[in-house]
């Protein structure tokens, strides 16, 4: 706690700063030097004497006084710099930039301390009633799922339970064939154009248009060399339209006898009476599906509109804690894609450095509005969870943490960070739900 008589002021600075000017009394100083020297003696050794019972004169002699000066000093800052912005709640970010003002033996310690503060948010007037004719738009959508819809996902269940028989004959369309295949660019191989034992259906589109195509008539223990031209806007910009030369060997052709869609298959999915009761079943599910999906990106396009009604002056160091948020997000993508950082960045023809810049003019500082609009929404409308809220969906995400990991989860982590990132998840759905209900 601050003391009464404690001499302090706070002033607002541009750019989300706050500047605190304090002192210290030349006797509350002293006891913090003699309490670093202490410290200091514990680490020394000197003929005569046993650590940490080094006189302070020794201390002094030894280290020198501007070494006890500044730590005695970080001892004070510590201690009445973390009062004062806990008092006075100051929603301080990272670490303060310190200035001594005045630090001398014998005499008050002043200190000048500016900090980064969780920026105060205006929104721009009407923001509202944009957000509302979002709403409406999304509210009018109708959920309507067709006969064919619910066919082809009876199609795709279908041909997920194909039997796969080895056969000895030529491919054709819908057959699944196992091969090894090279891709040729300018006499050199493509880097990731090579595979071994891969498994494809003719016929489903997965590779470049006239892949597929080539398999057929083509037996097991065949060779093939063709060249295709990549789409003009395939991906990877560097084959985008090029022509390529593929060398191609069957190991298999297998034929897939996919199972009649009638009653007998719906029971064998599961506990269905009928086909009838599989097709309302799976209605169900894509019916919330795709209320899921609207609500989704009803909820994108809200947000998207309320950051652009944001008004604030957002600290450096809250975008740059974006910034690597988002180098993390990628580099965990790209591990999933199979590919390293190096090797995403050619296929994009860029650098770390031009997106890093890219994220710090538009997405980190939106991000970052996006997080205080949720903060601000929150606390207008008291959308808090309470304890019970936050401690059910916990439980059931350690149930499932621990049933994955079969060990103890709660050895494994930081519970109260756990449950401080999940209320604050958890205030954010509902600060979304409440601008969506606008």
């Amino acid at each position: 706690m601050v003391k009464k008589d404690q001499k302090f002021n706070i002033e607002k600075l541009p750019n989300s700063e706050v500047k605190i000017n304090f002192s210290v009394s030349a006797e509350e100083f002293s006891e913090f030097i003699q309490e670093a020297a202490k410290d200091i003696s514990k680490e020394l050794k000197i003929d005569g004497f046993r650590s940490g019972s080094i006189p302070f004169d020794i201390v002094k002699k030894q280290v020198g006084e501007e070494v006890l000066l500044k730590e005695g000093a970080e001892k004070a800052i510590r201690k009445h710099y973390v009062n004062i912005v806990i008092d006075n709640k100051i929603e301080a970010i990272g670490q303060p930039q310190i200035e001594f003002k005045k630090i001398a033996m014998g005499n008050d310690l002043e200190i000048e301390a500016v900090v980064a503060v969780i920026p105060e948010i205006e929104m721009k007037k009407g923001w509202e009633e944009k957000v509302k004719k979002i709403n409406e738009k999304f509210n009018k959508q109708k959920v309507e799922i067709k006969k064919e819809d619910i066919d082809r996902e009876l199609t795709f269940l279908a041909n997920q339970r194909a039997k796969i028989i080895t056969v000895n004959r030529e491919a054709k369309k819908d057959d699944q064939i196992e091969i090894d295949f090279e891709a040729w660019k300018d006499n050199a191989p493509i880097e990731g154009g090579t595979a071994k034992k891969h498994q494809l259906i003719i016929g489903e589109g997965r590779f470049i248009p006239g892949f597929e195509e080539q398999l057929i008539g083509m037996k097991a223990g065949d060779k093939k060399d063709f060249d295709l031209a990549f789409p003009k806007d395939y991906h990877q910009k560097d084959l985008a339209g090029k022509i390529t030369n593929f060398k191609v060997t069957v190991n298999l052709v297998q034929e897939r006898e996919i199972p009649e869609i009638n009653d007998e298959f719906a029971s064998g999915i599961g506990s269905f009476k009928n086909l009838k009761d599989l097709e309302e079943n799976l209605k169900k599910g894509m019916e919330e599906e795709e209320k899921r999906r609207i609500q989704q990106a009803q909820k994108i396009e809200v947000i998207e509109e309320a950051v652009k009604n944001v008004e604030a002056e957002l600290p450096k160091i809250l975008v740059e804690s974006e910034i690597d948020r988002i180098k993390i997000e990628l580099e965990n993508d790209v591990v999933k894609m199979g590919l390293d950082k190096n090797q995403y960045f050619q296929q994009l023809k860029t650098t770390e450095e031009k997106l890093i810049e890219q994220w710090r003019e538009k997405e980190a500082p939106n991000r970052v509005k996006a997080a205080l609009i949720m903060k601000k929404v929150t606390a207008d409308q008291k959308l808090e969870p309470s304890a019970k809220e936050v401690e059910e969906r916990a439980n059931i995400i350690l149930q499932q943490y621990g049933a994955l990991q079969k060990k103890d989860v709660e050895k494994d982590i930081d519970i109260q960070r756990f449950y401080e990132s999940l209320k604050a998840e958890m205030m954010n759905e509902k600060a979304l739900d409440y601008l969506a209900t606008l």
